[in-house]
């Protein structure tokens, strides 16, 4: 009797397992993850490398606006693009280069297959030198323009002095990134006189006699990067108010031209 009962047990367990086993075995599949949606725009692109792919704006079943990224190939296998009759190809449009698209395809139902889904690329924010980082923090500018005059082939200690001549030009608390980038392009051409207005006073000729009229000694890399750099306008007001503020201000002369021209004592 015993043994019977215990054969009973076990059988039923089993069945409980099978049953078990069973139902998961008979588990749904997953739910079909095909995109579809309304079309509301189809633009085809071209990328830098002549690459063409058809940027596809949809709304999905809540109503929500999507896009997604297909091939050139894959968009005509969609119809969404005009064919030609005789090779079967995309029209090319003679203006743009782009292929055309098949406007009566929008507001209709797409049906496209994820895997044929071009993800879109990270865009990465270039790295910004530390040194760069220290000086746009310091003029109160963008650390990325910084940085563009440094890849540009200036050194970050002439791009400290052209923010220093910004600052000082400007008379402001921080510096005048534009400005600066002139100032270096005239350090690079020789053309002192294209981002200033010197009014009657002679244009410098150099780099020297520039740095001469709009900066001083204690202006320089260093103080910055050591931390012992005062944040204000170091040149005599005067000389400003004789030269203005920069190309195209205000050309009035004040009280007069000072000692060589510049205010300085």
């Amino acid at each position: 009797m015993y043994k019977t009962k215990l054969l009973t047990s076990i059988m039923l367990i089993a069945a409980v397992l099978f049953a078990q086993v069973g139902i998961v075995l008979a588990a749904p599949p997953a739910q079909d993850s095909t995109i579809t949606g309304t079309i509301q725009t189809i633009v085809p692109e071209k990328d830098a490398n002549g690459t063409i792919t058809v940027l596809v704006t949809y709304t999905d079943a809540q109503g929500a606006l999507q896009t997604v990224r297909i091939s050139q190939e894959t968009a005509a296998s969609l119809g969404l693009l005009t064919l030609d009759t005789t090779t079967g190809l995309p029209v090319i449009d003679e203006t743009t280069g782009l292929p055309v698209v098949d406007e009566s395809k929008l507001k209709t139902t797409v049906n496209i297959d994820p895997t044929l889904v071009i993800p879109d690329e990270p865009t990465e924010e270039e790295p910004v030198h530390p040194i760069a980082a220290l000086l746009a923090s310091f003029f109160e500018v963008d650390g990325s323009v910084v940085n563009g005059y440094h890849q540009n082939g200036f050194g970050f200690g002439v791009i400290a002095q052209a923010l220093w001549m910004s600052q000082n030009i400007s008379q402001s608390e921080g510096g005048d990134a534009e400005l600066a980038g002139c100032i270096l392009d005239a350090k690079k051409n020789g053309t002192y006189g294209e981002c200033f207005d010197f009014g009657d006073d002679p244009v410098p000729s150099n780099w020297g006699q520039f740095k001469k009229a709009f900066s001083e000694k204690k202006n320089n890399l260093g103080v910055i990067v050591s931390g012992k750099a005062e944040k204000d306008t170091t040149t005599d007001p005067a000389a400003q108010q004789e030269h203005g503020n920069g190309k195209d201000k205000n050309k009035d002369k004040g009280n007069g031209n000072g000692n060589n021209g510049h205010g300085k004592p």
